[in-house]
């Protein structure tokens, strides 16, 4: 869809009404901030003031008396806690973070910087001087404003690559003048005051309450101890008595309900600017391209996060990663699958509800999602339209493969990009293969043990071969007391400790009897995109027989002969089974473009 430079007459209407009832300016905005953070040093003084007035009362009311000494000290260690307070707020950092990720130029991305500069130029501000790709299904701008964000500073737009790869270009348009919105209404000024404010305040709070659990937990240590003194001596347990509550637990009390009130106050202003934007983005990308890339959004999050854990990190236990640039990249070919298609394209066309009484937190910096795919549908028709087909996000990147190889290093570990790199169609089976490998190394270790022990010749072609041999020489229990063995295995003897035994050998026998249906080709284990990451490819009923043949192999006396046969594919059926129903992704997720 290409976009037109001419605002909707009563859509942009509508955003100077909103911004002009709804949104404070910038002056208000960072007097708020800032008497927000000074009020956290004048609750701090207050505290201070009053404790010196009860010192004042104690010296004019009972003198130089034990109780207003106990006074005295007891206003002593609360003041102290109060000065600790102050100290503990300037150890929180007042810099944000910088997102992991890789930047882009001008250079190395022509036609993406040319579309936020157009775009930048059609909402009325000045772009950003750094664009950034990070993980994720989201996108943020920063400002480096200073003097309390009465002097610009350099902006940088951060871009999460889902949104690259399963957005359509419109539907990015909107989100990047969304983002955009926020540099035009100066809601980027105050980011670095905003999160001071909310570090010092989050830390201090947290930092007490962390102290104030310590300090119970060791008081009651300490009558735990003296009880058992007591106990010990023959003497009657001490009264049970409620924990006394030190300085720190009340000071939590005080600063915590300050910080609500500060989140309130603050994200209250938040919600308001993101109407406000979103306004913004429908003036400029189109209202349908804002309200679609609002629903789509969460379903993108949602995805990204089944993609990273089932599939990126499919093989993680055995030190294995996919191809160089797919790691981020493979969400494509996911969204590309016909079924994950549908359930995305189902998703961005779900009806909302005639109500919305979505919940929502007044902590929350963004207001629920459907609220505002409700404000964006109240506005009148805009008359645009989508033109079909719609190019992908991605094509506004230039050499795509190389950018997402170039994200890998710069996201992850060293350690993870010394994983070695497999194949898709090879993932699953080399990761069963290696986890299945490691985890028989004991049984195998083992087995050569007590085969040079007893001096018993083993004459088998395969690992597996050699154990049934062994079991057929009546050694199972010499190898199975060699396993390792758990807690409640190594206190347990007599036939619960030979019960212990037989299971933990069953356990590692059946490792090693996939491991050997995975090396001859008896199983396969493929790559499944629209349904459980994994699928199984083995004769019918394996699972059953696999089962009834290792109850045989160490039964009394053991009986290896289905086993060998089963592994060995004598008599098996053709592979068959229905695959498994596609995994839902659920409904609704969290996450809405920031």
């Amino acid at each position: 869809m290409r976009l037109t430079s001419r605002p909707a007459g009563r859509a942009a209407a509508a955003e100077t009404a909103a911004r002009e009832r709804g949104v404070p300016g910038t002056p208000l905005r960072a007097a708020l901030v800032l008497g927000l953070l000074l009020g956290f040093y004048v609750l701090a003084l207050l505290l201070l003031v009053a404790l010196a007035a009860l010192d004042v009362f104690l010296a004019r009311g009972h003198g130089f008396t034990v109780m207003a000494v106990e006074g005295w000290l007891g206003s002593l260690a609360i003041a102290w806690c109060v000065v600790r307070v102050v100290l503990l707020s300037r150890g929180a950092g007042d810099g944000q973070d910088e997102e992991p990720g890789l930047s882009l130029t001008p250079a190395e991305q022509p036609e993406l910087w040319r579309r936020v500069r157009e775009l930048a130029e059609r909402v009325g501000t000045r772009p950003p001087a750094r664009i950034r790709v990070v993980p994720g299904a989201n996108a943020m701008v920063r400002e480096d404003s200073r003097w309390l964000g009465l002097v610009a500073g350099e902006r940088r737009l951060f871009l999460s690559v889902a949104l690259l790869i399963g957005l359509p270009e419109d539907e990015l348009d909107a989100v990047l003048a969304h983002e955009l919105g926020h540099y035009a209404h100066d809601d980027t000024r105050l980011g670095g005051l905003l999160w001071a404010l909310h570090s010092r305040l989050l830390h201090t709070a947290h930092t007490l309450r962390q102290r104030a659990a310590r300090e119970e937990a060791e008081e009651k240590a300490r009558a735990a101890a003296r009880a058992a003194r007591r106990r010990a001596a023959g003497k009657p347990p001490p009264v049970k008595r409620e924990p006394t509550r030190g300085p720190d637990h009340y000071l939590a009390l005080v600063f915590s309900a300050y910080a609500r009130l500060c989140l309130r106050l603050t994200e209250a202003v938040s919600r308001r600017q993101e109407y406000a934007a979103d306004l913004t983005a429908a003036r400029v990308a189109g209202r349908d391209s804002m309200s679609a890339a609002l629903r789509r959004i969460p379903a993108l999050e949602a995805a990204d996060d089944l993609y990273l854990r089932e599939y990126a990190l499919m093989g993680r236990d055995a030190g294995l990663l996919p191809p160089e640039g797919q790691f981020h990249g493979g969400l494509a070919l996911l969204l590309a699958d016909p079924v994950r298609r549908a359930e995305l394209e189902a998703w961005t066309l779900r009806p909302l509800p005639e109500a919305v009484y979505e919940e929502s937190s007044p902590y929350d910096s963004h207001p629920p999602t459907a609220d505002r795919i409700a404000a964006l549908e109240a506005l009148p028709d805009d008359g645009r339209t989508t033109t079909f087909p719609r190019r992908p996000a991605l094509a506004l990147l230039r050499e795509p493969d190389r950018l997402l190889a170039g994200l890998e290093r710069a996201v992850l570990s060293r350690e993870t990009q010394s994983w070695r790199r497999v194949p898709w169609a090879e993932l699953p089976a080399q990761t069963r293969r290696e986890s299945w490998a490691r985890e028989t190394g004991p049984l195998l270790e083992a087995m050569a043990q007590v085969a040079g022990a007893r001096g018993v010749g083993v004459y088998g072609a395969t690992h597996l071969d050699r154990l049934l041999d062994l079991i057929d020489h009546g050694l199972l229990y010499d190898i199975a007391d060699r396993l390792p063995r758990s807690d409640q295995a190594g206190r347990s003897s007599g036939r619960a400790a030979r019960e212990f035994a037989r299971t933990a050998f069953r356990s590692a026998l059946r490792r090693l009897a996939l491991l050997t249906a995975l090396d001859t080709g008896l199983c396969r284990w493929e790559l499944c995109w629209s349904g459980p990451p994994v699928r199984t490819l083995a004769p019918e009923r394996f699972t059953e027989a696999l089962d009834e043949a290792l109850d045989h192999a160490i039964a009394d006396p053991p009986t290896t002969a289905l086993l060998r046969a089963l592994l060995s594919g004598g008599g098996r059926a053709p592979f068959g089974g229905s695959a498994p129903p596609p995994a839902v992704l659920p409904w609704p997720p969290p996450g809405t473009p920031r």
